[in-house]
């Protein structure tokens, strides 16, 4: 039987279950409408910097949806110019995002570094094939866990040819996060990495942590320009 609650949060008794509705109780299920509007609460910012913290980067901002979460932001991160170079099973909402933004895409061979060095060493010599220009800049898009297909991103090889190649990268963690690695943080800790390294860290706390909602985490100036778009 599978289930999106991992851990065991979503359950209709103990602590958990307390908890979030002794939350509700105090201060209602939502803002019924968005930060721009009524700006932001204490408990929204304290768990912006409690997912900041847990990941490990600079800050964060949480979203409603997790689906949301990639095909809303996205659009706001990549512009005329960039160039996504996509694991061919990343998830829906990814590809989402990418068709609503203004950027071109490429794919790679699911999880095949060879073909993903391949795309990029092309991506760098051949440029924009409209304008014979480089590209502003270059986007790795991958997935810590494939949700179809069960497969455990190759990171190191990609942290790799990112530096290599001098490229970005943006990690979905929605089914990675909470579930692997000695600390539960993903795919990074699981690894052993640097979360520094991870340009864009995006997660969800649909699955591991039987909540609702999404998270993009990074550096100050990310999540800054996040707040403006």
């Amino acid at each position: 039987m599978g289930s999106y609650n991992y851990l065991g949060f979503s359950e209709n008794q103990g602590l958990c279950h307390e908890t979030s509705k002794k939350s509700i109780q105090k201060y209602g299920v939502g803002m019924t409408s968005f930060r721009r509007e009524l700006g932001d609460t204490l408990q929204l910012l304290e768990l912006e910097d409690l997912v900041a913290e847990y990941i490990g980067t600079e800050a964060a901002m949480t979203f409603g949806m997790g689906f949301a979460t990639n095909s809303l932001n996205i659009p706001g991160l990549l512009k005329k110019g960039d160039l996504v170079i996509s694991d061919q099973c990343n998830h829906a909402s990814l590809v989402l995002g990418m068709r609503l933004s203004a950027c071109a895409v490429n794919i790679f061979k699911h999880n095949d570094m060879k073909d993903l060095e391949k795309v990029l060493r092309n991506a760098i010599v051949f440029g924009d094939p409209r304008t014979r220009r480089p590209w502003k800049r270059i986007i790795i898009v991958v997935e810590g866990i494939y949700s179809m297909e069960g497969s455990i991103v190759k990171l190191p090889e990609i942290m790799r040819l990112k530096k290599k190649y001098k490229a970005y990268l943006y990690v979905d963690e929605a089914h990675s996060i909470g579930a692997i690695g000695p600390s539960g943080k993903g795919v990074v800790d699981y690894f052993g990495l640097d979360v520094r390294d991870v340009d864009i860290m995006m997660g969800t706390f649909t699955k591991s942590f039987g909540a609702a909602g999404g998270y993009i985490a990074g550096s100050k100036a990310l999540i800054d320009h996040l707040k403006t778009v």
